[in-house]
């Protein structure tokens, strides 16, 4: 460290510990992180390398002295009985080398670690009293938490509870995974609201829910790898992690007892390469002295565990420069930009976009053409801009402009109360209609095979289509004009079109596009009011009446059907011959027996007879759920080539398999 004068370090002190509080409030309390990992990690080291050097300037208040974050009042405290310490953190093998020396000279001796994968999430805290879950808390300030029990329960793999009648506390991490992590933000941008910037705060921001049915919706999991004061026979943390998961809590099965510091070296070797393809974020790997004994003996810092250190990823990014700033309407009138550059690698893929979500994000990041800007994965799948390289900007260089009208129909763009995004709200906007066209067609709605984005744009720059009710009027020798149009693709759409007017009303309510009404919502709503019509006049009690569906939904649902240009477009759909009555089963108990009538399937890998959606149609048809995660309430789990996480899992909770092929001959 160059040297400095104690009045010099006491200003740099006060400095750091306002820029780190400001951060770390914005981190752990609104779940809104302000700048990327490595640029608070390197900040935090560099305060505590001051405090080193001037001891005298350590005080109770400083972040190097608290563990996480404020608790927040709306919750109900919950005092740790032991604290929920953090990790302490290195950056290269050379400081894990460092550790494993320490290690020995404190013990005497080598000691073997056990290594685990950091997970990309935030602590959580079970407790269970005669083998039933009664408390789940947050880590919260580590001596202070809050209790999100009512939300735990809704997070599958939790087990509510135990084989054994056990009085204990478990920890572990809370996190999304990748995929519910990206459709959790598509749905997010879609409706105008602020993305999560990675899957660490959107797993906080969907635990920390007053609403438990938000939670319940977000597809929350946990990795299970503390045993708090574990019975005696438990002599190691290899040991409890194995214990624990034959009681049913969700451990990663990647977890190695090693004995060597090549072998670790190798372990993180093998994760700095595999970490693009978990389904899962990780951050870093993290070693444990695997001897509980010896845990005990090593003990704690005002913060850290001596025993454990975490090695955390040096950041992935790659530097390139932005050469335009596209805006994109979407289907609800959203208007997004997305920054477009110079292509580079990063993480395994060539990226040249990103998507800056709203003008406020690109105010924030003051992102401008010909700018240099690092780019890196948020939760290693979503291209995202870290930061402009102010040093390499243009000296001609100026502020970007936000434009005011919409980039497809030129009317003026307007901010909805309590949104970030600016929305076009023009109902005739020809990129709404292309986008409404394209999500009426899609497989989860009305399933219009071949009538992909390349075509339906094709349709309405040839002025075909001006709404979906177009569609079943489209003949053979207007197709004909389109490009690559030829007699059997002509042939294909027109059959694809004519089929769809036969499907069940739930896949026309979804094609339909209303705010907050997926695939789920709309089979539920027509259900219970069984055709168009009564949907259409159905009232918010009434909608608002049906199980898991809110008021937000049923608002929704009610705004939607009172305009009249919707009322004019259901007429045009309703002539156009399209089927409007509910033509599925009402629920299990109309089904007749069969040997999937009320179980909970999973299925996972590569299917040969169906595509994944309408195996789940077959089976729901037959009284069955079907759920997207694997626990011991799953009755089956139905597999196909390349099964993954889902079969192993099933295998460890001695969850019975079926082919594919054995669960279409038990169907027959």
């Amino acid at each position: 460290m160059v040297e400095i004068t104690l009045d010099e370090a006491q200003k740099e002190v006060a400095e750091l510990r306002k820029q780190l509080d400001e951060w770390a409030e914005a981190y752990y309390s609104k779940d809104a992180p302000e700048v990327e990992d490595n640029v608070y990690d390197q900040k935090y080291n560099r305060l505590l390398e001051l405090e080193k050097a001037f001891p005298k300037l350590v005080t109770p208040d400083s972040i190097t002295q608290r563990v996480g974050g404020q608790i927040d009042n709306e919750f109900t405290k919950v005092e740790h009985a032991i604290p929920m310490l953090s990790m302490g953190d290195v950056f290269s093998k050379d400081e894990l080398r460092e550790f494993d020396q320490r290690i020995q000279k404190l013990v005497g001796h080598p000691v073997e670690y056990n290594v685990e994968l950091k997970i990309d999430g935030l602590s959580l805290s079970l407790e269970y009293e005669n083998g039933r879950l009664v408390r789940a808390s947050t880590r919260g300030n580590g001596s202070v938490g809050e209790d999100v029990t009512n939300n735990a329960r809704y997070i599958s793999d939790i087990p509510q509870t135990l084989p054994e009648p056990l009085t204990i506390e478990v920890r572990g991490e809370c996190y999304m995974g990748k995929e519910a992590f990206a459709k959790l933000n598509q749905e997010r941008d879609e409706k105008g609201q602020e993305v999560f910037a990675n899957p660490r705060n959107a797993a906080a921001g969907s635990l920390r829910q007053l609403d438990a049915k938000i939670t319940k919706k977000r597809q929350l999991s946990t990795f299970i790898y503390t045993w708090v004061n574990p019975p005696e026979y438990i002599t190691s943390q290899y040991q409890a992690i194995e214990e624990m998961h034959k009681l049913g809590f969700h451990t990663n099965e990647t977890c190695r007892k090693l004995s060597t510091l090549d072998e670790i070296f190798a372990f993180i070797d093998e994760y700095t390469t595999k970490r693009d393809s978990l389904t899962y974020g990780i951050d870093g790997i993290v070693l444990k002295v695997d001897d509980l004994t010896i845990q005990q003996e090593l003990g704690n810092t005002v913060k850290v565990p001596r025993w454990e250190i975490a090695y955390k990823f040096p950041p992935e990014e790659q530097e390139t420069i932005v050469r335009e700033i596209e805006w994109t309407v979407g289907r609800t009138g959203v208007v997004t930009p997305t920054a477009v550059m110079d292509p580079v690698q990063l993480a395994g893929t060539t990226v040249s976009r990103a998507v800056l979500h709203n003008p406020d994000l690109l105010k924030q990041k003051d992102v401008r053409i010909g700018d240099t800007v690092k780019l890196h994965k948020a939760g290693d799948i979503i291209p995202e801009i870290s930061e402009v390289v102010l040093s390499k900007r243009p000296a001609d260089s100026v502020p970007y402009e936000i434009p005011t009208t919409c980039p497809s129909c030129g009317q003026k763009l307007v901010h909805l109360r309590d949104e970030v995004a600016l929305r076009c709200i023009n109902p005739s906007c020809p990129a709404q209609i292309e986008e409404g066209i394209i999500h009426f067609a899609s497989r989860t709605a009305m399933n219009i095979a071949g009538l992909g984005p390349k075509i339906v744009k094709q349709l309405i720059d040839n002025d075909l289509v001006h709404n979906v009710a177009d569609l079943y009027h489209l003949t053979p020798d207007a197709l004909a004009e389109l490009d690559h149009f030829k007699e059997k693709s002509i042939t294909n759409l027109l059959t694809a079109i004519d089929n769809s007017k036969r499907n069940s009303v739930e896949l026309l309510l979804t094609g339909l596009g209303i705010d907050h009404v997926g695939s789920k919502a709309a089979l539920l709503i027509s259900q219970k009011f069984k055709n168009l019509d009564k949907i259409m006049v159905a009232d918010v009690q009434d909608i608002a009446s049906i199980d898991t569906i809110g008021t937000t939904i049923a608002e929704s649902m009610t705004t939607y059907f009172a305009q009249p240009e919707v009322q004019k477009l259901i007429e045009e759909i309703k002539e156009s011959g399209l089927n409007t009555e509910y033509l599925g089963a009402d629920s299990s108990e109309e089904i007749a027996d069969n040997f999937f009538k009320g179980k909970t399937v999973v299925l996972t890998g590569k299917l040969e007879h169906y595509t994944r959606s309408k195996f789940s149609e077959k089976l729901q048809s037959l009284g069955a759920k079907v759920t997207g995660s694997v626990s011991k309430k799953t009755d089956y789990v139905i597999y196909g080539k390349d099964a993954g996480s889902k079969f192993t899992k099933a295998q460890n909770l001695g969850v019975a398999l079926l082919t594919e092929e054995e669960a279409i001959e038990q169907i027959k």
